[in-house]
């Protein structure tokens, strides 16, 4: 047996491996034999098959399989003996064996690259932070009180840019300046309020009474099929009736009101405000958070060109359909094109690869580690503000399942990472609108250094950025 090992990138090998039959012939009267003792044959007593019976009939299965085995035995043999940890799932990319034959076999496999980190104090993200103030815990208040507003019918008033309408849309031919027969929509209802309606539509409808029959002309937005280029993108011409005006009347904000909203929860108007307060100032932290940990990641990409082994892109691009399948109940929708898919988040996977990379180079640096106090602090973390559920249950949940305790310690290392990274680099507090003008920028500076192609987005995994 001979095996030869080949560097293809700076972080991927090829494993080759040759065997004569004299090789695999031992491994392969074993598993005629372990078949034989299975097999109940007419003529034979159970157990005593001969084995060239066996080969004639199971040969091409149990070769294959012996083979397959003897090549992942050969593997990791070698990859122990030289020192070497793959990343990611080994691939085998070529097995060549007949029954009683020689044997070729390659498996492809990645390994970590050598990473060199950078000076992170050198560097600078931006930080998002908002005061909430009392004009934003007002603006909850109103949306509070919009929901629970009672609709009144409107007389002899024309519609105002909040109102409530029952319209007829009937589309008219230009050319004859007729109706078009089945293309009419009856009853349609809506706010006038409301951000998705047409502003053309909405302009038209303002001002109009009940009872009233007005035309409007309304840009029609193509298809994803259809593209930009499509000749249907035209405007149409409406015949709009407006039958029915109802006018938001909204309830003071007294007891009854904020025991109605919050369940029972309050019933003192003040102490409801300061609730909201509280609840926006904790939702602007936590988008601060995720918002800053989102560009630490670009800010650490930027700073390090890394290769990635083909078998973490293809690793994360499995979960990426699984998770696909986890939003369907288990199962790929029936129109779900998985090599399109694999191929339009190919770039997603690629960089949520370096990250991890990355990530994990910084945890040795900096030999960072998830105690079981900090494990403990995370439990403690999601069982705070419900009082359904105590800490020990919540323990006692991940604890059911591996898999979940290791995705608890990974979290916790990420956090580190993140807040290691925020107290090496520079971080400059913005203000709402600084920071999106901010994020502009650098958005734009990205995707000049691309060569022009539209910056990546964070990966499917944790919330719009990878951990």
């Amino acid at each position: 047996m001979e095996t030869t090992l080949e560097e293809t990138t700076p972080v991927e090998y090829e494993l080759r491996i040759h065997a004569t039959a004299e090789d695999i012939e031992p491994e392969l009267k074993k598993a005629l034999k372990e078949q034989s003792k299975n097999m109940d044959v007419q003529g034979f007593r159970k157990g005593k098959v001969p084995l060239g019976l066996v080969k004639k009939m199971h040969g091409e299965a149990i070769g294959y399989k012996v083979a397959e085995e003897y090549v992942q035995d050969i593997f990791d043999s070698e990859i122990e003996e030289r020192g070497i940890e793959p990343l990611g799932r080994p691939t085998l990319t070529e097995l060549d064996y007949e029954m009683d034959g020689d044997l070729t076999a390659a498996i492809r496999f990645g390994v970590r690259p050598e990473i060199d980190l950078a000076d992170f104090s050198e560097a600078s993200v931006p930080r998002l932070v908002h005061e909430v103030g009392d004009e934003d815990v007002e603006d909850e208040v109103e949306q509070l009180r919009t929901r629970e507003a009672d609709l009144i019918p409107v007389e002899d008033e024309a519609a105002g840019d909040t109102d409530y309408v029952n319209i007829d849309l009937q589309r008219i031919d230009p050319q004859t300046d007729t109706p078009i027969i089945g293309d009419k929509d009856e009853d349609l209802t809506f706010f006038l309020d409301d951000d998705r309606l047409k502003e053309e539509l909405r302009e038209a409808i303002v001002g109009q009474e009940p009872g009233t029959t007005f035309r409007v002309w309304l840009p029609q937005d193509p298809s994803p099929q259809q593209g930009e280029a499509s000749g249907d993108s035209e405007d149409r011409l409406y015949e709009v009736t407006l039958n029915d005006v109802k006018r938001r009347d909204l309830p003071p904000v007294d007891s009854e009101f904020v025991r109605r909203v919050t369940e029972g929860d309050f019933d003192d108007p003040e102490a409801f405000r300061q609730e909201i307060r509280d609840r926006l100032e904790e939702a602007w932290s936590e988008r601060s958070r995720e918002m800053v940990q989102a560009e630490i990641v670009d800010t650490v990409l930027d700073l390090h060109t890394v290769p990635v082994p083909k078998s973490i892109i293809e690793m994360n691009l499995d979960q990426f359909v699984q998770q696909v399948e986890q939003q369907n109940d288990g199962d790929l929708p029936d129109d779900f094109d998985e090599e399109a898919f694999r191929q339009r988040n190919r770039g997603d996977a690629e960089k949520q690869g370096r990250w991890m990379l990355i990530r994990d180079e910084i945890i040795e640096q900096y030999d960072l580690e998830a105690s079981d106090e900090d494990v403990q602090a995370f439990f403690a973390e999601q069982a705070e503000g419900d009082d359904q559920v105590s800490t020990e249950q919540i323990e006692q949940f991940y604890r059911q399942m591996p898999q979940m305790m290791e995705q608890v310690k990974q979290k916790v290392l990420s956090d580190k990472v993140y807040d290691l990274l925020l107290d090496e680099m520079e971080v400059e507090e913005k203000s709402r609108e600084e920071f999106e003008e901010e994020m502009q920028q650098r958005q734009q500076t990205r995707q000049a250094v691309a060569g022009g192609q539209p910056p990546v987005a964070g990966g499917p995994a944790a919330g719009g950025h990878p951990h």
